[in-house]
């Protein structure tokens, strides 16, 4: 399966030409040349093997893929900004830390940048990162350990923003269900199952719950690494996030599930009256 990742300029650029409706207008708002938001379009519709806008003479209109796609970019990009929003409430600190929690997927992926953009605006607050499972980010969160949390939602207890989604894939090895590209959650109960411990476990046991099927016999292992591992040596299959297969390890490959489901991220806190 091809992996679609856009840039977040990429999205901020579909966003401001569906608002206004020519490239030269969305590139200024933007900051862009007009000849660099032109080569993101394409790389991007290219990306998506679809055209996201019909030219016109008076601009440019969202296609229908591209009227599908919309709400979900904006979607994220507002998750974005209440991340940023809701971080940023520390900025009357001038020095200090800020103690943030993460699982393993987002600690190595949407964090950083984060955090690199928190640090060019605070410079003076150190900012330090533990990384944990759900649950043990949610016991940070609540404990005071950390002040933010991402997580895969929902987390009983705290306050959670949800900031953007990602999906559940089937990480099977390379050779088989050939010429698929999508597995039921059934096809993939029959064989060997293994499922990561480092939190994934109750979300990947829902799943099953909510398609009427019993959570297969499965071998549970600490580390995503050590799945990959295995499913390279034909060992099993597994369910991961998407976030977690930025690069599929030689000798597997990703399947999309039939139904499609996706895993909800979020921004944790304290509940208001826990802040002091």
């Amino acid at each position: 399966m091809k992996k679609i990742e856009p840039s977040l300029q990429a999205l901020k650029l579909l966003a401001a030409l569906a608002t206004e409706g020519k490239l030269r207008k969305a590139a200024r708002r933007l900051g862009m040349s007009q000849s660099a938001a032109s080569h993101a379009l394409s790389t991007l519709e290219r990306n998506l093997s679809a055209a996201l806008f019909v030219r016109n003479p008076n601009g440019l209109r969202l296609s229908e893929t591209g009227t599908h796609v919309l709400p979900h970019v904006r979607k994220i990009l507002d998750g974005l900004d209440a991340v940023r929003a809701e971080v940023s409430g520390l900025a009357h600190l001038q020095t200090g830390t800020l103690r943030v929690a993460s699982v393993p997927t987002l600690a190595a992926t949407i964090v950083p940048r984060l955090i690199s953009e928190y640090n060019a605006l605070y410079p003076g607050i150190e900012v330090s990162l533990f990384e944990g499972t759900d649950d043990e980010v949610r016991d940070w969160v609540l404990n005071g350990v950390a002040q933010v949390g991402f997580a895969a939602l929902p987390v009983p207890g705290l306050r959670c923003q949800e900031v953007t989604h990602d999906e559940w894939l089937a990480l099977v090895p390379a050779g088989d269900f050939a010429r698929r590209e999508k597995i039921s959650l059934a096809a993939l109960s029959r064989r060997n199952f293994l499922v990561s411990g480092g939190g994934c476990e109750p979300y990947i046991q829902k799943l099953f719950e909510e398609a009427g099927l019993d959570f297969p016999s499965h071998r549970t292992v600490k580390q995503l690494s050590t799945i990959q591992a295995m499913v390279a040596e034909n060992l099993g299959v597994s369910l991961v996030p998407s976030l977690s297969v930025t690069v599929l390890p030689r000798g597997t490959r990703s399947l999309r599930l039939a139904p499609r489901k996706f895993r909800r991220i979020g921004l944790l806190h304290k509940p208001i009256n826990d802040n002091q």
